[in-house]
């Protein structure tokens, strides 16, 4: 079945349509170039951390801690303990004390040395018998002068004073902690008390649960989350990735394109000839009823990346095929032109473009689609006897009422009076037709399913007046797409 969207009416403008197209294109190409940046890296990265529940918890624990459970307050706490033992007290009291100094003064001193040594000889065996043996002369000995010697420094206060002090509880308790793990230990957390880094947990610790955030290396993570999501690029890039408009080209792969730049014809596209001509007679022919013959490119030109195909009121020699009597010779009065992809490319399915302006003059010009027979066959746009057709042609011309066609037919005088895009999407179910993007006909029936090319072609089936030529039938771009798999 065939459905008529649009008579024909008003078209979106052609420049609009390419503008638009150009805009999207250098629209994917800056997204697809910002998806790779080091920013969006960053923010997609910040966003998988920062929207977490652990993020979450991770913030409210940070805004909940308080300096009780903490180690730093375990550690306080210990060190208070040990400041206050009387043990702990008493030793540094000893340790800074008078006492300590005289005694660490009297140890190991030439005078505690010579009173030791005294000490002993006087207690000594040796002494005893000297004295029992010296009699009434003991006075005179000496031994009577070590023993005064003795005593009188057994009387000095120094001396005193030292064993005093070596034998006291508090020397004891002195001797007993010093070099101990325990002064060690209290000493390692006064040192850790006092130091730059308790105060700052300390400090840290007495803060606002906002203000212990502020400081955390989560608000520095989130901050710079936040700035980035209010970035201008970021929210750009998003906005495009959620309205997914570049499906219009990631969809969609470019399989032939040719805008006309290089100056002349690429032969590597394009052939001057229909292709059984080619193929069968490496030479043109025109077909029944055409009043012109095409050349070998004579007719083509190109200027400005615009191609053209002129009709011109010249005479000119060539075949013509008559289905009875084959190929025969033939004078024509006018001589046009073609150009076929049938060597070069041919497509089943996609996306068929062109962007044409046709000639004023009566001539025949279309863009048309053909597959290795006569049939089936699309014009994707035709126009003829100043009407514009569009439509496709199917069937069996062999078989007497095979044929089948469906063809909408509308004024075509304004579209020899600018550019317009025409466009064929083919599927394996339907056909539809657009003029810059404003869908005009869509057909179920006749649908082909083999490959076909492309065919841009002027002619003459009907005097046309002399001052109305030569006609310029102009193509500035054709293109073909395929769905991607």
């Amino acid at each position: 079945m065939a459905s008529l969207k649009v008579m024909f009416g008003s078209f979106p403008s052609t420049a609009k349509i390419e503008s638009e197209e150009a805009a999207l294109i250098k629209e994917y190409n800056d997204f697809t170039e910002y998806a790779d940046s080091d920013e969006l890296k960053r923010y997609e990265e910040l966003d998988k951390i920062v929207n977490t529940r652990e993020f979450a918890e991770k913030k409210k624990a940070i805004k909940a801690q308080k300096f009780a459970n903490t180690e730093e307050y375990k550690k306080q706490q210990e060190y208070l303990r040990l400041k206050k033992a009387k043990h702990i007290k008493n030793y540094y009291k000893t340790k800074s004390s008078r006492q300590l100094e005289e005694y660490q003064k009297m140890d190991g001193s030439d005078e505690l040395k010579k009173y030791e040594q005294l000490a002993e000889y006087v207690n000594s065996k040796e002494f005893a018998e000297e004295k029992q043996n010296a009699g009434k002369d003991f006075k005179n000995s000496e031994a009577f002068r070590k023993e005064q010697e003795y005593k009188k420094m057994q009387k000095s206060p120094s001396i005193r004073n030292y064993f005093k002090f070596k034998t006291s509880p508090q020397f004891e308790n002195f001797q007993r902690l010093d070099g101990s793990e325990e002064i060690a230990k209290y000493e390692e957390l006064e040192k850790f008390i006092n130091s730059e880094e308790f105060k700052k947990v300390k400090d840290f610790m007495a803060l606002s649960p906002k203000k212990k955030y502020e400081q955390s290396e989560e608000y520095k993570l989130e901050q710079e989350y936040f700035e980035l999501k209010k970035s201008d690029k970021i929210n750009w890039f998003y906005k495009l990735k959620k309205k997914n408009d570049f499906h219009k080209i990631t969809d969609w792969d470019l399989t032939f394109e040719d805008d006309f730049t290089d100056g002349k014809l690429d032969s590597r596209k394009w052939m001057n000839n229909y292709f059984w001509g080619e193929i069968l007679l490496k030479d043109t022919y025109a077909l029944p009823g055409d009043r012109h013959l095409n050349t070998d490119g004579k007719n083509i030109e190109l200027q400005n990346s615009i191609l053209k195909i002129i009709t011109r009121k010249e005479n000119a020699e060539g075949k013509i095929w008559n289905p009875v009597l084959g190929f025969q010779n033939q004078q024509f009065d006018y001589t046009s032109g073609l150009v076929s992809t049938g060597k070069s490319f041919r497509q089943k399915y996609g996306v068929f473009k062109a962007k044409v302006r046709f000639a004023r003059a009566p001539v025949r010009q279309a863009v048309w689609m053909v597959a290795e027979k006569i049939l089936p066959h699309v014009d994707v746009a035709k126009l003829e006897k100043n009407k514009l057709n569009i439509g496709n042609f199917w069937g069996d011309i062999s078989e007497k009422g095979g044929t089948n066609k469906k063809i909408v037919k509308k004024g075509g005088s304004k579209f020899s009076s600018d550019f317009f895009i025409y466009t064929l999407e083919w599927t394996p179910e339907k056909l539809i037709w657009k003029i810059n993007d404003l869908e005009i006909l869509k057909q179920t029936r006749g649908v082909p399913q083999e490959p076909m090319y492309i065919v841009c072609s002027a002619g003459v089936s009907n005097p046309v007046p002399d001052h109305q030529l030569p006609a310029t039938m102009e193509i500035d771009w054709v293109r073909v797409y395929k769905k991607k798999e």
